[in-house]
């Protein structure tokens, strides 16, 4: 007996730590609610931070964060303030801009935050347009009026790419370059409020 109870804190802490490989990576901030350090601001300069919030204007050029990211999981609140806005995020881009208006990434992805047809699909910059599944009904259940804040997760791990809006996942891609890049905001017709962005680095 007393053999088996000194196996079984053995047993509890090897669990534990086999455990622990499944436990999501800590999430860290991408944006400190004071100012734009760790992003780099391209062709533009439509984003300041206002009240702990980062506040955009429509224009053209895009924000994007200094490091670059491969396997991640990005977490954000953005607030569509006009109806008809267009706005939205990049991801796995090059540092450099297309040399023309409106000056955005010349190679990664897009993906658009607007209240339109094009929500939360998925564009090719410079790449092979990726191939991608929008559920429709899980859009419309789970999108919310002008005005109201919303919750985006971006999931990239390799080639496999996940998007949820408000907890409820909308958009599934599986053949998006695995290659590392930047994130990036826009905003073309906005304007766009933004918030708790954070990141959780996957080992690659």
């Amino acid at each position: 007996m007393r053999r088996l109870l000194g196996a079984i804190p053995t047993v509890l802490l090897s669990t534990v730590l086999l455990l622990g490989f499944d436990e999501p990576p800590p999430a860290a901030p991408l944006f400190d609610g004071k100012s734009l350090e760790g992003w780099v601001a391209e062709h533009g300069d439509g984003f300041v931070v206002r009240d702990e919030v980062l506040t955009s204007k429509p224009g053209s050029g895009w924000l994007r964060t200094a490091k670059a990211y491969k396997n991640f999981q990005l977490d954000l609140e953005f607030r569509i303030l006009k109806e008809g806005s267009e706005g939205g995020l990049f991801f796995r881009t090059n540092p450099e801009s297309a040399p023309a208006e409106p000056f955005w990434p010349a190679r990664g992805y897009q993906i658009p935050l607007a209240d339109g047809e094009g929500r939360l699909m998925l564009f090719g910059h410079g790449t092979n347009p990726p191939r991608f599944e929008r559920k429709a009904d899980a859009l419309k259940t789970a999108a919310k009026e002008p005005g109201a804040w919303q919750k985006l997760s971006l999931k990239a791990i390799g080639p496999h790419v996940e998007v949820s809006l408000n907890d409820v996942l909308v958009t599934v891609a599986d053949d998006v370059d695995p290659a590392g890049g930047h994130l990036g905001l826009y905003d073309k017709t906005g304007p766009y409020e933004w918030k708790n962005l954070t990141i959780r680095v996957q080992p690659d």
